[in-house]
């Protein structure tokens, strides 16, 4: 490590403190306070109110299900399968998706992000990728500055098909490694080499992606501090432009493939503190800067740069530079943010493809915001993405004060000021480095639904450290 002095060190009081069950606030409002009394017809009146605003870019997530086989410690919505027939119905069924949305969109075709997702989205052939890539060119036009982004496994994804995705345009890849040590492998299902990943890293770089991106996750089973020492080691040698450090959930009766892994294999919790601890430390110190809590770019990163100046946002995708509010989801399992409303499809694969054959979309839930959830949603993604908020910006916005309107939600952050994780500069609130590591804590205190008791049966969040 050549900078010792830019690390960020993390008291291991403070993450005990701090560290609960919490959302992840890919949303406000999140997922489970979303009513099924949002559906299909509700999505196609957004389509419809949306499309009023022609010269607007949208952004684009298709999500790709299938893998040949799932890891033991995955919570993503996947199918497991080798049969070409269910693949071939799935690509029919999301290009009619597509065009069905398109038909409500109308004049409304302006994209700037496009993002594919999965499952493992080259587990389709270059052929059945470029079949999608065909229909949304087909319907939409993508700006010259669009982010178009993919997740890839390094196992499966080939070359010829890393040279395709660059063809069309695809200028982010990101790829799935967790650790890079044997024995954690082994445990959680998964066994990739350091050797393979760095091929495509390097392969990927010298086709000149705008980034090569790579995901870690801590807290795996028969991690310890030293093994994931030489993991960080190994990945901050790989020189990616950005790296996302998910805390693993085990929640092994939501997720039944998560039962093939040993509890008692997981790291305790002081050493999972521990282990989040010394990753900030090690990236930070290898220079790069913290993007949200759990996400880490180079300085000279789009992410980073729009951090510093302000304009970092946030959505299902992730971070992003690009400022489009509005996103449509295409695939099972996809959500979109339109006209003000969340809309998610089914997760199951059959019911996905029978509801888009009967009645165009396949949602199944969703939430139209009210004044007060865009409210605290604006406060929210202003603390998650840029650790700040301005109160003159904030009232310039939505014409309040903020100490008028989240009194309560202030007093209640008073201890938070005392740990020394957010101050409060003339104008505003400021998230220190260190207190970065607690942001959900932050956002669940303006958090309107958190404590309210729905009737229904408390949903299960992970842990936020």
């Amino acid at each position: 490590m050549n900078n010792p002095k830019q690390a960020t060190s993390i008291p291991i009081d403070l993450l005990r403190k701090y560290d609960r069950p919490g959302p992840r606030y890919t949303s406000y409002p999140t997922a489970p306070v979303w009513s099924s009394d949002v559906g299909a017809d509700s999505y196609i009146q957004a389509l419809q109110n949306a499309s009023k605003n022609q010269d607007d870019a949208f952004a684009i997530y298709c999500h790709i299900p299938f893998c040949e086989c799932r890891c033991y410690y995955c919570g993503c919505n996947t199918v497991i399968t080798r049969n070409s027939d269910k693949v071939r119905l799935y690509i029919d069924t999301l290009k009619k998706e597509i065009e069905n949305t398109a038909k409500h969109l109308q004049n409304r075709k302006n994209v700037n992000q496009l993002h594919f997702g999965g499952g493992t989205p080259t587990y389709l052939t270059i052929d059945q990728f470029n079949e999608i890539l065909d229909t949304l060119d087909k319907h939409f036009v993508f700006t010259d500055d669009c982010e178009k982004s993919i997740e890839i496994d390094p196992r499966v994804t080939t070359d010829e098909q890393i040279a395709a995705l660059v063809k069309r345009g695809f200028n982010r890849i990101s790829m799935g490694v967790q650790d890079f040590d044997n024995d954690v492998q082994v445990a959680i299902g998964r066994i990739q080499s350091f050797d393979l990943v760095k091929a495509k890293v390097d392969y990927c770089k010298s086709l000149n992606f705008d980034g090569v991106n790579i995901d870690l996750i801590y807290g795996l089973p028969k991690q310890s501090l030293e093994s994931f020492k030489t993991t960080l080691a190994k990945a901050i040698s790989l020189r990616p432009d950005r790296v996302a450090l998910y805390s693993f959930a085990y929640l092994p009766s939501v997720k039944a493939n998560q039962m093939k892994i040993i509890e008692s294999e997981l790291p305790v919790t002081e050493d999972k503190y521990k282990l989040f601890a010394l990753a900030i430390e090690m990236f930070t110190d290898a220079g790069y800067l913290q993007i949200g809590m759990d996400h880490f770019a180079l300085p000279n990163d789009g992410l980073s740069v729009a951090q510093n100046d302000g304009r970092l946002h946030r959505n299902f995708m992730g971070y992003t530079v690009q400022a489009s509010p509005e996103m449509v989801g295409f695939g099972m399992s996809s959500i979109g943010y339109i006209d003000n409303s969340f809309f998610q499809s089914y997760s199951s694969l059959t019911q996905y493809m029978e509801s888009v054959e009967k009645s165009e979309f396949a949602v199944y839930r969703g939430m139209q915001l009210n004044q007060d959830d865009l409210i605290r949603q604006y406060v929210i993604n202003a603390l998650m993405c840029n650790f700040q908020l301005n109160f003159n910006e904030f009232y310039n916005k939505f014409k309040i004060q903020y100490h008028e309107y989240f009194m309560k939600e202030h007093k209640e952050l008073s201890e938070v000021f005392v740990d020394n994780c957010l101050d409060a500069p003339s104008g505003g609130l400021r998230m220190s480095s260190v207190g970065r590591t607690c942001i959900r804590n932050i956002a669940m205190v303006f958090d309107a639904y958190l404590n309210k008791d729905s009737g229904s049966k408390k949903p299960t969040f992970s842990r936020t450290i």
